[in-house]
């Protein structure tokens, strides 16, 4: 038992029409999955260093370099352990430090957002031996707008904040 010619060419059709329907949606999805894999793996190595710093009792730093768009994950003796680009996650350079359409802070004050996107003092992140940490942000975006603030408090949390921009505030 076959198929038919019109049958196989009404079958490649309906597949052409399912592709045709899919790949915009897929386009407009694409660049707010790169941005938050970017944000995820930053919350990842932020935990790594707050667990490392306990573990073994000492301090672990990340240094953020708005100039390269990159961090670089640093040991106790301010070797690196590893250096994170952002223009891994896209290639075509749609996301950077930058605040998005975000328009305050994600800090409490809701103040204005650093103008290097960055409200880590001297742009490195800290964990001491207990866990603890520097307080600050690093804001993330890509070219839609979209926002995410990856941020550290002083008792060593480590959060994610994605600007709303319908109720204009941090979630």
């Amino acid at each position: 038992m076959g198929f038919t010619l019109m049958e196989s060419m009404i079958t490649l059709a309906i597949m052409g029409i399912m592709a045709a329907i899919a790949i915009p949606s897929f386009s407009a999805w694409l660049p707010e999955y790169r941005l938050k894999c970017a944000v995820r793996e930053l919350y990842s190595n932020m935990q790594f260093a707050r667990m490392t710093s306990i573990r073994a009792n000492v301090t672990y730093r990340l240094t953020f370099n708005t100039a390269n768009g990159s961090y670089t994950l640093q040991r106790p003796d301010l070797s690196t352990e590893k250096v994170i680009k952002l223009s891994d996650y896209d290639p075509s350079g749609n996301i950077s430090y930058g605040k998005g359409k975000a328009t305050k802070n994600a800090g409490s004050s809701g103040g204005p957002i650093p103008t290097d996107f960055i409200s880590f003092q001297y742009n490195r992140a800290a964990f001491n031996s207990r866990g603890t940490g520097s307080n600050g942000y690093v804001y993330l975006a890509n070219n839609n707008g979209t926002a995410y603030a990856v941020g550290i408090w002083s008792a060593g949390f480590v959060v994610i904040k994605k600007w709303n921009n319908t109720k204009r505030k941090w979630e």
